[in-house]
Formats: C-alpha cells, sequence, structure tokens
C-alpha cells in the first residue's frame, strides 16, 4: 500500500505544472547551454516538458528512494508499477539543482527497471548521452543489455567505462566478455582479479570455468545477473534458462526469450504471419516474443489476442491472462486492439490493474479516440501577387485530414454486463446497488450452470434475484424427486 501510494505521489508531483515552483523564484532563469543531461532523454510522453524541472533534486531523490528497487521483488501492485513506469521514462528538463547528477539518473532508471520490463530503461539509457561517465548508469545499462542478448552492446559498456573500471562487476564483466570473444589467456588474468576482489558470485565462477573449458551448460546453474544470463545462453543458445530464486522480476520476464531458436521475420506483421504457421511449443514462444517486443505494439496487441484464446480453449486463461497483463498497459486502444478489449480488460481485472482495465472498459463503449486532425498543410508563407504588389492577405484552402465519424459499435451488452460483472466481483462490491442490478442481468432467464453461480455468490452473501431463487429451489426439489441430493448450496429466501 506504501508503495502504491509513493507511485501515485510521484505521478501527481512529476505531472503537476510549473506554476508552484515559479511563484517561489520570479523572474526569468538564464542557463548555460550545454550537453544533453540525461532526465531530457526519454522513451514516453505521459507528462508534461516540465516533469522534472518542477521538482528540486533533492525532494525528487527522497521520493525515489521511497519507491521499489530495480534489484528487489518489484511492485507488489500492476497500477502502481504503471504509474511509476509512466512517469519515470518521461523527458524533461532536469531537475532544479540536479543537472549533471548522474547518480539520480541512476536512482530513475533503477526504479523503472522496478516495474519489470528490462526494454524500456535499456532503450532509454541506450539514448542517453555520456552513460560512461558514471557507473551506476552503465551497470544498469548492461545488465539491461546482456539480459536481451544485446552482448555486443554490454561489452562495449564495460569497455569504455571511465570510473571505478576495478569494482567487481566490471572485472567479471570484462572477463566475461573476452571469454565469450575467444581470448581465454586474458579473460582468464581478468578473471583472477575478479575473484581477488570479491568472491560472492558462485553464479559467475560456474558459468566462467564452463566458457574457459569449453564445457556445456551445468545444469545445475541460475542465473541471478544479467550478465549471468548473456553468459548462460552463450554455453547453450538452445536451452530455456531458469533463473535463481528470488532474482528481480524483470530479469525472470527477460529469460522467458531462451529456449529454442525461432527464426522470424525482422518485419512484425510478416513475423506474426510466420507464427501463426507455428505448432505447440514454437509457437508459444514467437507469440510471447512478439508480445514482448516494441517495434509495433498493436501487432503485440494481435498476438497477446491470438495467445489469450488459445489459452481460454486450453482452459489456461486465468494463469496466461495474469503473466501477460502488465503488457497491455503500453498497446494503444484503437479500433484494431479493441476488437480483443473484451479480453484485455478481463487481464487487467485479474491481475488488479483496475485503472486500466477501467480506461479499456470504457473504450470499448465509447471506441477509440480519433485522432486529431492536422492543420492545413500549406501555411508556410504567402504567395506574392501576380503584379508585384503585396502579398494577398487571403488564408490557403485547408487541407484536414479528415476522418469518418461515424457510430461505434462496441459488443453487445451482455458481454459488457459480464465485464462489469467481473469487475464488481474483483473489488467485493457484492452488496452495492450496482452489483445487485449487474447480478440480476447475468441471472435473468439462466440455464442450470448461471444458478449454480448464483447459489455460490449468495452463499458469500450476495442477495440473490427472487427470480433466480425460485428457479434454484424448483432445481432443488427436481434433484429431490429423483435422488440426486442437492444441487447448490442452500440460498435463504429471506423476504
Amino acid at each position: 500500500m506504501r508503495w502504491k501510494a509513493s507511485a501515485a505521489l510521484l505521478a501527481a508531483a512529476l505531472a503537476a505544472a510549473l506554476a508552484a515552483a515559479q511563484q517561489d523564484r520570479p523572474g526569468i532563469e538564464v542557463q548555460e547551454l550545454g550537453a544533453v543531461d540525461p532526465f531530457q532523454v526519454g522513451v514516453l510522453d505521459a507528462l508534461p516538458g516540465q516533469v522534472w524541472s518542477s521538482s528540486d533534486g533533492d525532494a525528487l531523490r527522497a521520493l525515489m528512494l521511497s519507491l521499489p528497487e530495480g534489484e528487489g521483488p518489484g511492485w507488489s501492485s500492476p497500477l502502481a508499477a504503471r504509474l511509476a513506469q509512466r512517469a519515470l521514462l518521461s523527458s524533461g528538463q532536469p531537475p532544479q539543482g540536479a543537472r549533471g547528477d548522474f547518480g539520480l539518473a541512476a536512482l530513475r532508471a533503477d526504479r523503472a527497471l522496478a516495474a519489470g520490463r528490462a526494454e524500456p530503461v535499456y532503450r532509454l539509457l541506450e539514448r542517453t548521452p555520456r552513460v560512461q561517465e558514471s557507473a551506476l548508469l552503465s551497470r544498469i545499462f548492461a545488465e539491461t543489455a546482456f539480459s536481451l542478448g544485446h552482448t555486443d552492446q554490454a561489452c562495449r559498456a564495460a569497455e569504455t567505462l571511465l570510473r571505478e573500471r576495478n569494482e567487481p562487476y566490471w572485472l567479471r564483466a570484462r572477463a566475461a566478455c573476452l571469454a565469450m570473444a575467444g581470448d581465454i589467456a586474458a579473460a582468464e588474468l581478468t578473471a583472477d582479479f575478479a575473484r581477488g576482489a570479491d568472491d560472492a558470485a558462485p553464479g559467475f565462477g560456474t558459468l566462467f570455468d564452463a566458457i574457459a573449458l569449453g564445457r556445456d551448460l551445468p545444469g545445475d546453474v541460475r542465473p541471478a545477473t544479467g550478465l549471468e544470463l548473456a553468459m548462460a545462453v552463450h554455453l547453450d543458445d538452445e536451452a530455456e534458462i531458469r533463473i535463481a530464486e528470488g532474482a528481480p522480476v524483470w530479469l525472470v520476464r527477460a529469460a522467458e526469450r531462451t529456449g529454442p531458436a525461432i527464426d522470424l521475420p525482422s518485419d512484425p506483421s510478416e513475423a506474426l504471419e510466420a507464427a501463426m504457421m507455428m505448432e505447440g511449443a514454437t509457437r508459444s514462444a514467437a507469440l510471447a516474443a512478439l508480445i514482448q517486443q516494441d517495434a509495433d505494439r498493436e501487432i503485440a496487441a494481435e498476438a497477446l489476442a491470438v495467445r489469450f484464446e488459445e489459452a481460454a480453449a486450453e482452459g489456461q486463461f486465468v494463469e496466461i491472462a495474469r503473466g501477460y497483463a502488465p503488457e497491455i498497459s503500453s498497446m494503444p486502444i484503437t479500433a484494431e486492439t479493441l476488437a480483443h478489449g473484451e479480453r484485455f480488460t478481463l487481464a487487467l481485472i485479474l491481475a488488479g490493474d483496475y485503472d486500466g482495465a477501467r480506461e479499456w472498459r470504457d473504450a470499448l463503449t465509447r471506441g477509440p479516440r480519433p485522432a486529431r486532425p492536422s492543420g492545413p498543410s500549406n501555411l508556410g508563407g504567402f504567395e506574392p501577387s501576380e503584379g508585384g504588389g503585396p502579398a494577398s492577405l487571403a488564408p490557403p484552402p485547408a487541407s484536414f485530414d479528415v476522418y469518418d465519424d461515424e457510430p461505434w459499435e462496441g459488443p453487445p451488452p451482455s458481454a459488457m454486463v459480464g465485464i462489469d460483472f467481473v469487475f464488481a466481483l474483483a473489488r467485493g462490491e457484492l452488496t452495492s446497488d450496482q452489483f445487485q442490478a449487474l447480478f440480476a442481468a447475468r441471472v435473468e432467464n439462466a440455464d442450470r450452470w448461471r444458478l449454480a453461480e448464483a447459489a455460490a455468490l449468495g452463499a458469500l452473501g450476495a442477495s440473490v434475484p427472487g427470480e433466480a431463487r425460485a428457479a434454484l429451489l424448483a432445481l432443488e426439489e427436481e434433484a429431490a424427486d429423483a435422488g440426486e441430493g442437492r444441487v447448490a448450496p442452500r440460498v435463504e429466501l429471506g423476504d
């Protein structure tokens, strides 16, 4: 609960306008132009351009320190993770008094990593200038790069680091990079320095020895870092790597890409077509790769819809939906993705992301937000008159991108009743007036199975509508006459 509140506070504080801060420092602030600051780089445009500069650097540091660490178990609330990630990955002018503060920038990247996805943090730091000047930033970049299979970029970060190069992690990283490149003699020398500085990485030693001696991937090794995951993949790029217990959630998710190599086209739409031609575990792995890629999130939504459909047919929808629900928050809400909006909404409810579920649920009824029409495309300047006189002041013809404002046809009312019913159940609103209205609509002309559901809800404290109670009593009498015993929990008729 504390972390969820902190995430909401972070988003609110960062989204606040600059007005309050400017009231305390009237006048115009002049700053010397210089290199791009890490906070001016982002991968999301979720918040205003004053997202960071409206806060004091020390206050922002204190707020970030209250959030989950990237190396910890992450967020317990999907909603909190979503709020924090959207805020932390936004760009803007640096905080007051914190220009060039690489320690604060590293704290930002670490807290964004705690949201559970390595990809956006890797892309953030890939675009950030002067990462090599900070060992903290470089380590987060290297770890995400190693975990995602970008080994060359990670090794380059280890080699170009300007500070704290002889810290144990960087010695291990350079030793591993040399070994994976085939320079075993130099790798062993560097590894000896690493072992002398720190012997608290047994997994690294096991994997390094296997690479240096040309052995197979040890069956009992469980990587605990991005570096160790990259080493394990180097030893066997066909193996499905299992991560150490207690490892951060972003590393666990990054390891999901491991396993038998799947040859997919680079174009996401073509890759989806190829995945649909596959079968079994290979098909599931290909769909997982498409769901997690960032190149085309609409294609990711299509892949997720396929995975959900197959999971529902196999009776595994709840498990699969909970696992993939965090991916939905980064998918666009369009007419195409809303075709799968019912299952996406249910998945978000199952994961406890009620705000995300509400956003998709509302979009199902109102439709996607239309794209803004562009302004006139030929306002580059006025043309002089033919006689050389003053330019015409008449505006040029408008050329707006026109879209059809067609009525949106959402799911049938029965489907929306089902979604709202599940929503109310998840929030524990069994006694509310809204739930009672949904309950009555759901059990109207109900079959035997839905009546059994109504009886179970009655046992949990919900007030079963009169028509359903009468139908349940009739079923019980029929069962008693046939000698079948009771067919459902006893439902008190009440008044």
